[in-house]
């Protein structure tokens, strides 16, 4: 193992930048009994900011790939993207946080601290390369996130969705847990190209082969949980409508992407010779995802749980990517991902912009006649449901497109036909919103929701960046590609 070079601490300024200043934040709630929360969103806002100046400076998108701090990170640009789309999820995250604690009355300090240090999570995951970093890092990201989850710490079901959280994601954990260290039984190693040269050796022996083999089926199931896919997304529903809204935005979209950042990096980078294998598990695990999630989806009213079934979905969607271990399929992934990101977090902007006793915006009723009251919220919206369903001109049409054409050019064929037949499925439960809004009346006047700046510029801005990147989704499959420099 190479020793530790001093100077390759700068390379992680970025992260070690934004968790003090997410420290510091909860050391300032912890001191003071009341806080600005203009105050803290801002501080929140330019750490979020500031971290994004500093990691474009210090790491860029780097020529060749670093391996820094005796193999435990790696600094690269498929590390690079998912950083970046990270912040950009975060910093939206904080922008539609600051009407749910002023107006719950909720103490923000506590709020914007565990946004900051979760993300320094997510961001150590993605330049994880060893089994042992990103646990630890995961672990980080996991624990905030419990927290989050029960915010709403008066609400019954928020502490129902915090605890089904916790021991849920504390069971994934020792699973993941335990697969990593049956893998470094086998091999005696945990940083991934180390573990790739070291398993074909391993399971050489018969005590090898069955190490290997159940280590590596429990790592996975450990990252199938984290993003949710069939059969280990139990917690989605329930987490996403017990949490406030704005934590169910923070988990649907950053967890996520940091989620699929390991997966991908662990299956590609560290099981590469296992890949037949994994590939025909990610298969079935993609399909049976795609399926459950979309047919689930129909029965649902809550539309918090209808975008958790959603969410689920879209998982398996992305999966196809994954499993057609091509080029084409990691960039469609990336392009995917970052569409996803945008598009989500846009139609929980408008759900927090509906609600007015902290669960309120949630019944598809909700939006009846949305389209006389407020028409930019309506038409926002229509962006996003047909961004989901994957019809142009939307980032979403070409997201599908892309992850269905590596699923088909890698022999995959099969797959794709399951995708394609239920993104038909999905339009049924997303044109019912669409339905609400300009076909049906409401008695209510014009929502004064639209006084939040902020959150109208954030919903704007994700409506902004779907349409463009279904007209133009050239620059992004160009940063994508650069991106994967070194990963394969």
């Amino acid at each position: 193992m190479d020793s530790i070079q001093p100077q390759e601490f700068l390379l992680l300024i970025p992260e070690i930048f934004l968790a003090t200043a997410g420290m510091l934040l909860l050391l300032t709630g912890a001191l003071k009994t009341a806080t600005s929360y203009r105050l803290c969103s801002t501080v929140s806002l330019a750490a979020l900011v500031g971290t994004v100046v500093l990691l474009v400076t210090v790491q860029g998108v780097p020529d060749a790939p670093r391996v820094i701090l005796s193999g435990m990170f790696i600094v690269d640009g498929y590390s690079f993207f998912w950083k970046l789309l990270l912040l950009m999820a975060a910093t939206l995250t904080v922008v539609l946080s600051d009407r749910f604690l002023s107006d719950g009355g909720y103490r923000p300090a506590e709020f914007y601290s565990l946004i900051l240090l979760a993300t320094t999570g997510m961001l150590f995951m993605a330049s994880g390369y060893s089994l042992l970093s990103i646990w630890i890092s995961l672990e980080l990201m996991a624990l905030s996130s419990y927290i989050l989850a029960g915010f709403f710490k008066h609400e019954r079901k928020s502490n129902e969705a915090a605890l089904k959280y916790f021991v849920l994601g504390a069971l994934s954990s020792g699973i993941l847990v335990y697969g990593i260290s049956l893998l470094y039984g086998a091999t005696g190693t945990v940083q991934l190209d180390l573990l790739a040269t070291a398993i074909p050796g391993a399971m050489a022996s018969e005590a090898g082969y069955r190490l290997v083999s159940v280590g590596w089926l429990l790592v996975a199931i450990g990252l199938f949980f984290k993003v949710a896919a069939v059969p280990f997304h139990v917690w989605t529903p329930d987490v996403y409508e017990g949490a406030p809204t704005p934590v169910t935005v923070f988990l649907a979209t950053a967890s996520k992407v940091a989620s699929f950042a390991i997966l991908v990096r662990i299956f590609y980078q560290g099981l590469p010779y296992l890949q037949p294998d994994w590939q025909w598990v990610t298969a079935g695990v993609a399909a049976i995802t795609m399926i459950w999630g979309n047919l689930a989806a129909l029965t649902q009213s809550n539309v918090k749980r209808m975008l958790a079934y959603s969410s689920i979905a879209h998982s398996g969607y992305v999966l196809i990517g994954v499993l057609a271990a091509t080029e084409d399929g990691l960039w469609a992934v990336l392009f995917y991902l970052f569409a996803y990101t945008f598009i989500t977090i846009g139609i929980f902007g408008t759900v927090i912009l509906l609600e007015r006793k902290e669960y309120a915006g949630e019944t598809y009723s909700d939006y009846a006649g949305l389209a006389q009251r407020s028409p930019f919220l309506a038409a926002m919206m229509l962006v996003f449901m047909l961004a989901l369903t994957g019809l142009p001109p939307t980032g979403g049409f070409f997201g599908k497109i892309y992850l269905f054409a590596a699923a088909v050019e890698s022999g995959w064929l099969w797959v794709a036909v399951v995708g394609v037949v239920t993104s038909a499925i999905s339009l049924f439960y997303y044109i019912g919103i669409v339905v609400q809004m300009y076909f049906k009346d409401s008695e209510e006047g014009t929502p004064s929701a639209l006084h939040a700046p902020g959150l109208v510029s954030a919903i704007a801005v994700c409506a902004v960046i779907t349409g463009l990147l279904g007209i133009f989704p050239g620059p992004l499959v160009e940063f994508a590609k650069r991106s994967l420099v070194g990963l394969l």
